[in-house]
């Protein structure tokens, strides 16, 4: 496949007409990480280098459907593809279309809309972007503002009391709202659902949410609500993190690993179970019983990052991270 860096002037941002399009071929265009790249006023700073092969792009002024609806600017690529990274686009005054412009937020969407928050905007060059923290599957960008949202999020917390992570949130506004994920990760990229919570449907007033979770890993904990509607679309809230220590010791080796690896914790007695799970929390191998095993057999797992979670007899847990070649 032959590799492109393609950069757009932004100059032709101000004279696209109404359904303007940008085709990438079958040798597409592959962007490296960190690098700016603009496509008729769509821009991508990627995270992980990523390629464009085979898609075509349409500029529309049709708005996404909403209250109100989106920016009257949609970019709508004719496949999704995976994207981590700085997403952002420009846009004219004339397409703010009943939108608050400082209130603006990128938004994304492939089976559903994704309505971010956090997102920055220049009022000056009328400039959009935000910095999506984990890969998204993309089929079109635009903007818009919280009140086409399901749930005016007013906070969401994360404190911890003992070994439990106490998470709490308040919603002003509800309209159509469906439930919330509670969201978990311990690298902030990759993320598991603790649990779902049943949202008020419809509520203009404050309502209160809490959700506990009892078993936290050792280090870093990292927490997100995602805002689901009836109709499936969602948002997410800020990222919260908590760091817990535990109070027994333990390691890997080797670390990396190729095959074999084994496993050597104080007090192993006291240790009523073992656990890998990759890194999508999918478990791999489990051992359980009065002496779980204190090795794991890798060899046939594939390479990547794999978690070894052990659990004391009185509840406490220590997860250490595993590299498998």
């Amino acid at each position: 496949m032959k590799r492109y860096l393609l950069f757009c002037q932004l100059a032709l941002l101000y004279s696209l007409q109404a359904a303007a399009q940008f085709t990438a071929g079958s040798s597409g265009f592959f962007t490296s990480v960190g690098t700016d790249v603009y496509i008729e006023g769509l821009t991508f700073r990627p995270t992980t280098a990523f390629s464009i092969i085979n898609r075509t792009l349409t500029i529309s002024p049709i708005a996404l459907a909403g209250s109100p609806p989106s920016i009257a600017r949609v970019y709508t690529f004719d496949a999704p593809f995976n994207f981590v990274g700085r997403l952002g686009l420009f846009y004219q005054v004339s397409e703010i279309n009943g939108n608050t412009e400082t209130l603006l937020q990128v938004v994304h969407k492939d089976a559903a809309v994704v309505i971010t928050t956090g997102s920055v905007v220049n009022t000056t060059s009328h400039y959009i972007y935000n910095d999506l923290a984990g890969p998204i599957t993309l089929s079109a960008a635009t903007a818009a503002q919280p009140g086409a949202l399901p749930v005016t999020l007013v906070d969401f917390t994360a404190i911890k009391e003992g070994n439990i992570a106490q998470l709490s949130w308040l919603t002003s506004f509800e309209r159509n709202s469906d439930y919330f994920d509670v969201e978990h990760s311990i690298d902030a990229k990759r993320w598991t659902v603790l649990s779902s919570i049943q949202a008020a449907t419809k509520s203009q007033s404050l309502k209160s949410y809490s959700y506990s979770h009892a078993t936290p890993f050792s280090g870093s904990n990292f927490y997100r609500l995602k805002m689901i509607d009836k109709d499936q679309s969602y948002a997410y809230s800020k990222i919260c993190e908590l760091q817990f220590s535990t109070n027994f010791q333990a390691s890997l080796f080797p670390n990396p690993v190729v095959e074999k690896l084994s496993i050597k914790a104080d007090d192993w007695k006291n240790i009523v179970s073992v656990k890998l799970l990759n890194s999508q929390g999918i478990c791999f191998f489990e051992s359980e019983g009065i002496t779980p095993s204190a090795e794991i057999d890798m060899k046939n797992f594939p390479a990547g990052l794999y978690l070894v979670q052990m659990t004391k007899s009185d509840g406490a847990i220590n997860v250490i991270k595993v590299i498998k070649q």
